[in-house]
């Protein structure tokens, strides 16, 4: 069968574009020609197929094994025939006889064009899972080709198409085709006509990764990423800590004039990004979550998992933050549900309570000022129990999942007359 004049340049084409190996390509071919000839004549075990580079050439072969006494003329071929096409053709030896494929049906055809299609889909699937199989969680530089439906199709480095689906993008982000956009690959599908890789832009390992690229002091692992709460395109909260004495874990991520977070913030569409100093003690963790606030006191219901936080009547807004994100990033990032009350809100429950009624014992000044009521006498009682330290990345317990789920109902509202404040306030 004579194949096509410019049969090497297609070979070549599909081995660039698809990155699916020459030698895959041809035996998708041969199997592709036997499936063919064995619709047309049925089972063949003993068909042999080469094909011809050089001549463009594909040539199909019977192999038969020379007998005395012919008992299956499918696989054998009698001596004296044997002699007829080889003059020292010997009993047991293998003959080859052309087989002819030019003859094959329009059915048959259509099965080989089905066959070598499927076969060097199924190739490279398995490039996919050779080269992204263990990438998960890994960052990857990919350019958009589409959108469609609501969900982004990309293209890695490989010219491997991946898509970002529309609940893992990030809000109000609309690229432009040839647009380079840093992604998380979080899934490698195995599926047939789907993409196989499925990126995502919201999720808080791209933070991560971002800040590994561009901070070489998180990279070589001399600061480490606690905990990280996002929302993505509008805000994100990093707890960080050094295992250097010397070395200021916020100070090194933002970077000379704000350079290395400004970077990162580019990347994720101008999403603004907080560093908060990693605490052990969940007092102080809290108080330094809520920043860019203030706090006076924190107070911790470890059985509920619960806080409750004292700020000055001028920052409670701003310790809210717009639509509650500040608390809400502050909860996810400690995984406590945090209530956050005014000095204002605590002197009208005291005078409620009455005057002679004891405070709960666990209130605990975050930063040591002084006021009403609390003062610097009062002293720091947690819970008997060990601190949970969930709010790490790690496992989580019965408590703080029902924090996180909390988390987005959190009912606490800024006062009337400061609500004009806040957009002004969180930038």
């Amino acid at each position: 069968m004579k194949l096509h004049a410019n049969f090497t340049a297609f070979l070549q084409e599909i081995e660039s574009t698809r990155g699916v190996p020459r030698a895959r390509i041809l035996e998708a071919l041969v199997e592709g020609l036997r499936a063919a000839y064995e619709k047309s004549y049925g089972p063949t075990p003993n068909l042999e197929v080469e094909i011809s580079l050089q001549t463009s050439e594909i040539e199909a072969f019977l192999s038969k094994r020379v007998v005395e006494q012919l008992a299956d003329p499918q696989t054998e071929i009698a001596l004296a025939d044997a002699r007829e096409i080889d003059a020292s053709a010997e009993v047991d030896d293998s003959i080859l006889l052309q087989a002819d494929v030019s003859a094959l049906g329009n059915l048959a055809v259509h099965t080989f064009k089905q066959r070598v299609k499927s076969l060097i889909r199924e190739a490279e699937r398995e490039k996919v899972l050779e080269l992204y199989g263990d990438r998960l969680y890994e960052m990857i530089n990919c350019t958009v080709l589409y959108t469609e439906r609501g969900d982004i199709y990309v293209e890695t480095p490989d010219k491997i198409e991946g898509i970002i689906p529309y609940k893992e993008q990030i809000p109000r982000e609309r690229p432009q085709p040839y647009h380079r956009l840093k992604c998380l690959l979080i899934d490698v599908r195995n599926v047939r006509k789907a993409p196989m890789l499925v990126f995502s832009r919201a999720h808080n390992d791209l933070l991560r990764e971002l800040m590994a690229n561009e901070i070489p002091e998180v990279r070589e692992n001399n600061i480490e990423i606690v905990a990280i709460a996002r929302d993505p395109g509008f805000r994100s909260k990093v707890a960080v800590r050094s295992k250097l004495s010397e070395l200021d874990p916020v100070g090194s991520c933002i970077g000379s004039r704000g350079i290395r977070i400004t970077a990162i913030s580019h990347d994720l569409n101008d999403e603004k990004i907080d560093l908060v100093l990693y605490k052990e003690d969940p007092f102080e963790f809290i108080a330094e979550a809520l920043s860019p606030a203030k706090v006076l006191s924190v107070e911790i219901f470890e059985d509920e998992r619960r806080g409750v936080v004292v700020v000055p009547d001028d920052q409670i807004s701003l310790a809210i933050g717009k639509g509650w994100r500040n608390v809400k990033l502050a909860s996810k990032l400690t995984r406590y549900y945090l209530d956050v009350k005014s000095v204002a809100e605590i002197a009208a429950e005291q005078a409620d309570k009455g005057a002679d009624e004891d405070e709960p014992t666990n209130l605990a000044l975050a930063d040591g000022d002084e006021d009403d009521f609390a003062s610097d006498e009062l002293e720091r009682k947690p819970s008997e129990e060990e601190p949970d330290e969930t709010y790490m990345d790690g496992p989580e317990d019965e408590n703080s999942e029902t924090v996180l789920e909390a988390v987005d109902e959190v009912t606490v509202e800024p006062p009337e007359e400061e609500a004009d404040q806040l957009d002004g306030e969180e930038e």
